[in-house]
């Protein structure tokens, strides 16, 4: 008698079936997971930068953490934006469930994606892909010159930074219409959640312009 016996039942059947579907689609299709999942760590990235920007300005933060640390993490949290949208965009030149050439992913309206999205009968996919492009560009201006001209050249580093208004709300428009998990559901609910919190605190800090005006600044 055999000291072990395998029994082959429907569930088990099953169960090996599913996984090697999840598999071969994991194998096949990895860089759109790590599109998608990059894409999520860099708009949580940037919901945290926004929020702990306005809350240098208004001193929120400053109730939580001490200045010196605050300003580390903003930092930091800003380098590791830059990097995770690297990864975003660099791994779209290896895909090829989408396929993107290096001109559609560093050129605004050079490309013509189109995943079905529509708003008002006219196709959001390329709008969408060009308003990631120039947020792209707005983090790029935000970051370089925070870490160049903050300390030299404060007034036109302030100055630059309200360009990142305008990346959230860029970043918030191309994940809606582009994101393949944000297109319906709980997830969808929650991103705009999420925006309606970045714009009030946007909101809130729009309102203390010139009111925490150094100045020194130059």
């Amino acid at each position: 008698m055999p000291l072990s016996v395998l029994i082959a039942t429907p569930h088990s059947i099953i169960a090996v079936s599913t996984f090697h579907i999840v598999a071969h689609r994991v194998a096949v299709s990895w860089p759109w997971y790590v599109i998608r999942a990059a894409g999520f760590v860099a708009a949580g990235l940037l919901f945290m930068l926004m929020l702990s920007g306005i809350g240098h300005v208004t001193g929120l933060t400053y109730k939580f953490i001490e200045p010196i640390k605050a300003w580390a993490i903003h930092k930091a949290l800003a380098i590791a934006l830059c990097v995770s949208i690297a990864v975003h965009g660099g791994f779209l030149l290896i895909d090829h469930f989408v396929p993107f050439s290096l001109t559609q992913i560093l050129v605004p309206f050079a490309s013509h994606y189109n995943n079905g999205t529509k708003l008002w009968g006219l196709p959001l996919g390329g709008i969408a892909v060009t308003l990631g492009i120039l947020a792209t560009y707005g983090v790029i201006i935000v970051v370089l010159s925070s870490l160049g001209w903050i300390d030299t050249k404060r007034k036109a580093w302030r100055k630059l930074h309200y360009i990142s208004y305008a990346v959230a709300f860029f970043v918030f428009l191309h994940a809606l219409y582009i994101g393949t998990d944000l297109r319906y559901g709980v997830f969808r609910k929650i991103w705009i959640g999420l925006g309606i919190v970045v714009l009030i605190g946007i909101l809130s800090r729009l309102l203390r312009v010139g009111t925490t005006r150094n100045p020194d600044d130059t």
